[in-house]
């Protein structure tokens, strides 16, 4: 059992954004007398916003994916790499894979999205076995060149499931970049939901547009299984797929839902406006794709939860929300207006790259020879 003698205990499992800005202000101010630990599998921080300009060969893996280790030097934060097993939410500990037991005082959750391959293969049988998954990130990462190469050699029929803003892109960025030379088809499957059901409006209407400009065929049908040249559908159709890239919202991790900690009925864990668990309050569960915004309400709340003080509430939804629409494309929406184009394109790339500056600092590779 790791050792925290006598002083308070704040662990950051992830690297999610809002992890990110605590990190960064406990570096800047110092840890003082409290224990700080960070778990995640690799210690990089992946930028969500700038992950589509990626698949369509306008940035470079190292524009979004940072190296955390130089924050880290020297701050007196420990890294643990990483895998929670299970959750004791009363004893305020975390069962690791390797057997570690890591106990807090105020834990905040702010990780990648898992989806649960043993219970979709269930669901959807042969999906492990022929689908290529968005999660988790890196290994996603990997698989792009090779569908991107395999594409150069023949036609392939794509077909991206899932309904929500990353499925859009995805499938916006696979009609971009393969359909030349060979004609590359892609369908968007929406597994019975509507496109981006969530959404503004504005942002909505804009993203059905692009998919109908780029000839994507959208299939508001269910998928039931998997197999190697094609997908099963509900209706008892058959979709030919070569490449089914799975897409979906995410799940509660296993380890979560089986810690006791209050859910709600589709699975998530129950949270209140602070986005503490409503049954255990030392923590925090922040959304992969909560706004900029919850960065410092999280840092005052865990502050809060540790010292004493009142809590903020988080915003759920950012003001100003973008969308990658295609190669140097992009949806900027403001309430009810939107925007779609190059300009728009431009207006988020440049914003994409403020954030990542506020969020976290790339390591200095070379230093200035002294004058």
């Amino acid at each position: 059992m790791t050792d925290i003698p006598s002083r308070k205990h704040l662990v950051l499992l992830g690297t999610g954004r809002a992890n990110m800005s605590v990190l960064k202000k406990l570096v800047a101010q110092g840890i003082g007398g409290l224990a700080v630990t960070l778990v995640a599998p690799q210690l990089n921080y992946l930028d969500e916003a700038m992950l589509a300009g990626h698949l369509l060969g306008e940035k470079a893996l190292e524009d979004f994916v940072i190296p955390l280790k130089h924050l880290l030097d020297g701050s007196g934060i420990g890294y643990v790499p990483d895998l929670v097993q299970a959750l004791d939410p009363q004893a305020q500990c975390l069962h690791l894979a390797s057997g570690e037991i890591l106990p807090y005082d105020a834990l905040s959750l702010n990780a990648e999205p898992e989806l649960d391959r043993a219970r979709l293969d269930k669901l959807m049988p042969g999906v492990r076995a022929n689908a290529m998954f968005a999660y988790p990130r890196y290994v996603f990462l990997e698989l792009w060149p090779q569908l991107l190469a395999l594409a150069q050699k023949r036609p392939l029929q794509i077909a991206v499931i899932g309904h929500n803003k990353f499925s859009v892109e995805l499938a916006l960025a696979a009609a971009e970049m393969l359909a030349a030379p060979h004609g590359s088809r892609v369908t968007l499957l929406t597994n019975g939901a509507p496109v981006m059901q969530d959404a503004p409006p504005a942002l909505r209407k804009c993203a059905l547009a692009r998919l109908k400009a780029l000839n994507i065929t959208v299939l508001h049908e269910v998928c039931v299984s998997f197999s190697a040249k094609s997908l099963q559908l509900e209706s008892g159709a058959a979709l030919v797929c070569d490449a089914p890239l799975l897409a979906l919202e995410s799940d509660t991790p296993a380890w979560l839902q089986d810690s006791g900690v209050k859910l709600l009925e589709d699975g998530q864990v129950a949270l209140n406006r602070r986005l503490q668990s409503e049954s255990h309050s030392q923590i925090f569960v922040v959304p992969y794709d909560a706004p900029t915004e919850a960065g410092p309400a999280l840092e005052a709340n865990l502050h809060a939860t540790l010292f004493g003080g009142s809590l903020k509430n988080v915003p759920f939804a950012p003001k100003i929300r973008t969308m990658q629409s295609g190669a140097r494309r992009a949806i900027v929406t403001l309430g009810p207006w939107a925007l779609e184009g190059n300009w728009a394109w431009r207006w988020k790339n440049a914003r994409d790259r403020q954030q990542l500056a506020a969020v976290v600092q790339r390591p200095v590779l070379f230093s200035a020879p002294q004058s």
